[in-house]
């Protein structure tokens, strides 16, 4: 049925939007779409009830085509207020991560044709790796972003699917159809940057079986007729993390604009979110939230120096750089370490799931004991709008990968989102 509905490219997206996590815990970058008629709380007890003038653009038209119907969820990185508890839907009490989790499981829980997700720096990616899907982060400003709380510098908004060509869609810029290409690997060059290895998002992951399954994909790749230049690595990547790198500035200085841009105060907010129970303060802590209303003004000299050192972390110093001296059309390693570089920059990633780590895996937990864990994902990373050469490498590789029927997940619904259409009366009218 799916098939079908691929083929039509015209079916009922039901969206499960992934809720604005920045508001509740100590992260940039996450996500919330406004949609007519929903509940834009966000997760958050002191927005319950808000609504906004008007849709997201995205979603009015992704109404129009096939008049889509879209739902509005809230549940987050793990937690909101409203929502509660979210977990990954293939291990019990799992992590779900990142703020774009909701989507992820509705998607894998078969709750939708599709989703969309809003990233900076993993939101997407990580969510859909971990649901072993499909994910397309677009180059920021791609889709259009009004009404979607997002960062405007980085932020990005993207689907989540079953496979690449169900994403297609979603994408409303040219027909990206003529992309998926069952050769679309033969004669390209890929780069792999293996000091993303570093990213301390990893330090404490065991990558060997990670790496193990990343270095036998290369040998499937290279078997398509891909060629590999390893070790393309980022020339200043050593600059990208730290204390000192400059997103520890930029990040709380446009997250404050961000904020400040969507609600009427920040200090109210902090204020409402420390007096209510629901939001468990100071167990879910607003760490950021106060390093954010102390930050410099985003147009500040200090704040505009360190976006220009941003970009060229994100530029010549790491992707363009990558690119430019490998001669590739894209970069790839592990999804798990990759979403660091892109996120200075708002470039675009395309990730394909590589199944479940090996059965016997030392598990690892997070702090509230949810279970961390680190599915295999190869993301294929570009230049700004370099979108159709990235499906074009995607869909190849995926035609000879496999995924996404390994593992049923831990618990299932009673009902999935094509039957749901079906009892309605709805689906035979785009299958017809």
């Amino acid at each position: 049925m799916w098939d079908r509905l691929t083929i039509h490219q015209i079916f009922f997206f039901a969206f499960s939007l992934a809720a604005l996590s920045w508001l509740l815990a100590p992260k940039v970058g996450c996500d919330s779409i406004s949609a007519d008629g929903m509940n834009n709380s966000v997760g958050s007890y002191c927005l319950l009830g808000s609504r906004t003038r008007s849709e997201a653009s995205v979603i009015t038209r992704l109404r129009a085509w096939g008049n889509s119907r879209s739902s509005s969820r809230t549940v987050s990185n793990g937690w909101s207020a409203v929502g509660g508890q979210t977990y990954g839907v293939y291990y019990h009490h799992q992590d779900p991560c990142g703020s774009s989790s909701g989507s992820a499981d509705s998607m894998a829980l078969g709750l939708a044709a599709g989703t969309v997700g809003v990233e900076t720096m993993g939101s997407i990616t990580c969510p859909a790796i971990r649901s072993n899907l499909v994910s397309i982060k677009t180059t920021a400003g791609l889709v259009v972003r009004d009404n979607v709380a997002i960062t405007i510098l980085r932020g990005s908004v993207g689907p989540i699917t079953r496979i690449v060509k169900d994403a297609i869609p979603f994408q409303t810029v040219p027909d990206y159809t003529k992309s998926c290409k069952i050769d679309g690997l033969l004669n390209s060059r890929l780069g792999v940057p293996r000091n993303n290895a570093e990213n301390p998002f990893a330090t404490n992951m065991n990558l060997t079986p990670i790496m193990e399954t990343f270095d036998r994909v290369l040998d499937v790749i290279r078997g398509l007729g891909a060629t590999i230049i390893d070790n393309t690595n980022y020339t200043a990547y050593g600059e990208v993390n730290g204390n000192d790198a400059p997103q520890q500035l930029v990040g709380p200085s446009e997250y404050k604009m961000d904020l400040e841009n969507h609600f009427r105060s920040l200090v109210d907010l902090i204020a409402c979110t420390k007096s209510l129970p629901e939001e468990e303060y100071p167990s879910r802590d607003i760490a950021y939230w106060e390093l954010a209303s102390e930050a410099a003004d985003f147009q500040s000299a200090e704040i505009n120096q360190a976006v220009e050192k941003m970009k060229y972390l994100g530029g010549p110093g790491g992707i363009d750089g990558a690119l430019d001296a490998a001669g590739a059309d894209a970069l790839i390693f592990p999804s798990v370490c990759s979403s660091d570089v892109p996120g200075l920059v708002g470039y675009p990633v395309i990730c394909v799931p590589l199944g479940f780590l090996p059965e016997g895996t030392v598990e690892k937990r997070n702090p509230r004991g949810n279970l961390v864990e680190e599915a295999p994902g190869i993301p294929f990373i570009g230049r700004p709008y370099s979108e159709q050469r990235l499906i074009e490498l995607a869909y190849a590789f995926e035609q000879f990968t496999g995924i996404g029927l390994e593992r049923k997940p831990v618990l299932l619904p009673k009902s999935d989102f094509c039957s749901t259409m079906k009892r309605r009366g709805l689906l035979s009218r785009i299958l017809s």
